[in-house]
């Protein structure tokens, strides 16, 4: 989970969501591997006792590790060999403990793991087991890679399938789900889009099912190779997962699906009540912007258009004052339907490297050409590409490291003179 949720920015709406669903995706996994050793003769009394046990275990090592590990803790905290290894033998101790009750090991270790965690040793444990950890999961994977048949057509195909359906369901589960708490039909593409990879968990649930001879060696040898190129495709989706969520909308609009946001700004015909102040993108500096407006310059909120494709932000913004549009700023078509030509002040404050599709230079282009008459301030991501932006046209453009630094200043000075 953690090398997947590496690979894009969890600040965001849908890294977050992303993150969230991977944890609720895990612990189904725990909770399964719970009664998995009773899956060959699934009788309702046995695995209610083996959930039954898991609980039990889980409280034991939760009181025990309470009032018995700390006070381990506590008399080796000045040895920090000696932490590590009272970490390891709790955990062989929980694993022994689990296979006694009829639970996996697997289970043992998890419940272990998260009973250490709750010690402020448990950092400094993670990092020096992190080499041993590594070691066991290059073994792991080894052995798990000596069982990937050789490739046929026949198993390269029914592993896309598998890829595919995995894709498929999760676009239908999350993104519709997404847009129908309000969170955003594109908010839930890109989700579904970082999480196409198959969870690492499987791996372990099925090592266990091979071991209790629940499945065959050919039904591993499948999921594993799926999962493997599930691995690769969702490098990618992930890293282009703004063009995937944009084509799937492409073609989810020629069907009727948009987003609910898209729809009221059409029954509304775009009209925003002559506001000439235009924020396109409200996320990090946008947001300090809206807070500071609400603030101090409460007479300004009449006067803004706040632009941004991410609908959950729309009920926060307007119970504060302030009129939200839906839009993609890497589609000029947006800008043009709002009618910003007659604003007054454009500022776009995202930079970048957040900015998905688009960049600020080429949002300063159309607005050369959509409100010739504003005043446009763009965000950069440095100071060579705010003299690049001045060159171009913009009247101003600022950097975060700026924004920090004026902060910075204003903070210096009221510290100086306290």
């Amino acid at each position: 989970m953690k090398l997947l949720a590496d690979k894009f920015e969890t600040t965001t709406v849908a890294g977050r969501l992303t993150i969230g669903i991977l944890v609720f995706q895990d612990l189904w996994a725990i909770a399964f591997m719970a009664f998995q050793p009773n899956l060959l003769s699934p009788e309702i009394g046995s695995i209610l006792r083996s959930v039954g046990q898991g609980a039990v275990l889980v409280a034991a090592a939760f009181l025990i590790s309470r009032h018995v590990l700390s006070r381990l803790y506590h008399a080796a905290g000045k040895n920090p060999e000696l932490v590590l290894l009272t970490s390891i033998a709790w955990c062989f101790a929980v694993c022994g403990a689990a296979e006694k009750a009829g639970l996996s090991k697997e289970m043992g270790a998890l419940i272990g793991g998260m009973s250490i965690a709750a010690f402020p040793y448990g950092i400094d444990v993670i990092s020096k087991i992190g080499g041993i950890r590594d070691f066991f999961v290059t073994l792991f994977f080894v052995a798990l890679g000596l069982q990937v048949p050789k490739p046929t057509l026949g198993v390269l195909g029914m592993s896309a399938v598998i890829v595919a359906f995995v894709f498929l369901t999760r676009l239908a589960t999350v993104a519709l789900t997404t847009r129908a708490v309000g969170m955003g039909l594109r908010t839930g593409l890109v989700t579904a889009a970082n999480l196409s990879q198959i969870s690492e968990f499987s791996l372990v649930i099925l090592a266990l099912g091979a071991g209790y001879k629940h499945i065959g060696p050919d039904l591993q040898a499948l999921v594993l190779t799926s999962m493997l190129l599930a691995s690769v495709a969702s490098t990618y989706l992930i890293l282009f997962n703004d063009r995937v969520a944009q084509g799937v909308m492409s073609l989810l609009r020629a069907v009727g699906l948009r987003e609910l946001c898209e729809d009221d700004e059409k029954q509304a015909g775009h009209s925003h009540g002559g506001r000439d102040i235009v924020l396109l993108g409200c996320f990090r500096a946008g947001e300090v912007l809206v807070d500071q407006i609400h603030r101090n310059a409460p007479e300004l909120k009449k006067r803004i258009l706040v632009v941004d494709y991410n609908p959950a932000i729309r009920a926060a913004l307007e119970k504060r004052g302030f009129h939200w549009a839906y839009g993609d700023l890497a589609h000029p078509e947006t800008l043009k339907h709002l009618h910003v030509e007659d604003a007054s002040v454009v500022v776009c404050s995202v930079p970048d490297v957040f900015l998905k599709g688009t960049s600020n230079l080429k949002l300063l282009s159309h607005l050369k050409q959509l409100a010739p008459r504003a005043r446009w301030i763009m965000t950069s991501d440095d100071a060579k590409s705010a003299e690049k932006l001045r060159a171009s046209g913009a009247h101003d453009a600022v950097t975060a490291a700026e924004l920090a630094g004026a902060r910075f200043y204003e903070l210096l000075c009221g510290a100086s003179s306290a």
